[in-house]
């Protein structure tokens, strides 16, 4: 789950990134974001949450919502059909629950969005790298770095703050296209990736020719699509396990909300998890099958 309360949120990332943990319940994300959304002295971003605990608010009913279903190819990726139909399959569960359910359409601003937001992620990454360095005494250089990390270490030295401020500026208006969507719905529905997950060593830091020229169409443009939008903007999002692939692989559904509105997107969560269980689901190839 993707969230927007508490030091969860990373710092480095200035704010655009963040970190909490994978589960196989809904009431377990809860749990855990109860026990590290605590805000803490200095934090430098505290976000509102309800007075209740998430893991009680997640067995609880959030109401009649409306929920709009995003498929648009926002950095120009095609999406797999039967991951269209795992996200229509999700959407009517939601709209069997009387939620109201529409198509919605949703502008980013293109693939080019992902060269602003790259530029955010990584101004000061050579010198955070460096504090590590002088810290640890391992120099950064190709012996001691992913290559793929190295070309990105020597290509952050170019990202002078003027630069800077031009991404962000670029991310600002992203987020003000994309938070539109909210002056209309209550919960955004889409796929989390574009297509399941691909053989091991597509995406990978040390992938030969790749570095900073490329980085974006090789490693960020077809797994980030979906979820990108919500770095942007800030906004509680959450990936669940809804259906199979023909190919044996799950397919992720993603359901996010406004900032600060967690508890919606984990009462929605618990919802689909009742009505489309996937906790006895196991894989071909599984450590309980001998």
């Amino acid at each position: 789950m993707r969230v927007s309360v508490g030091p969860v949120v990373d710092e480095g990332g200035w704010g655009y990134s963040v970190n909490l943990v994978q589960a196989k319940s809904v009431r377990d994300v809860a749990s855990m974001l109860d026990c590290l959304s605590i805000p803490q002295i200095g934090d430098p971003f505290i976000i509102p949450k309800p007075e209740e605990p998430y893991a009680s608010l997640c067995k609880t009913s959030p109401g009649k919502l409306k929920i709009g279903i995003v498929l648009d190819e926002l950095t120009g990726v095609p999406v797999d059909p039967e991951v269209v139909a795992a996200v229509e399959a999700a959407g009517k569960a939601l709209a069997s629950m009387g939620h109201g359910l529409e198509h919605a359409k949703v502008d980013m601003g293109g693939v080019e969005v992902l060269s602003a937001t790259t530029d955010l992620f990584f101004f000061g990454f050579d010198s955070r790298l460096d504090g590590y360095a002088q810290r640890s005494g391992h120099r950064p250089g190709p012996d001691t770095l992913e290559p793929v990390i190295y070309a990105v270490y020597q290509a952050a030295k170019n990202i002078t703050p003027t630069r800077f401020i031009a991404a962000t500026n670029a991310a600002n208006l992203a987020r003000r296209r994309l938070a539109t969507f909210f002056k209309t719905y209550d919960i955004w529905l889409s796929p989390t990736t574009a297509r399941v997950a691909e053989p091991w060593g597509r995406y990978h830091l040390s992938k030969p020719g790749v570095g900073w020229h490329n980085l974006i169409e090789e490693l960020f443009k077809v797994p980030c699509q979906f979820t990108i939008p919500h770095n942007i903007m800030g906004t509680p999002a959450m990936s669940l396990p809804l259906a199979m692939h023909s190919s044996g692989l799950p397919i992720g559904v993603q359901i996010a909300a406004k900032p600060a509105a967690e508890h919606l997107v984990l009462q929605l969560a618990a919802s689909l998890e009742a009505a489309m269980p996937w906790k006895a689901r196991i894989p071909p190839l599984h450590v309980s099958r001998g």
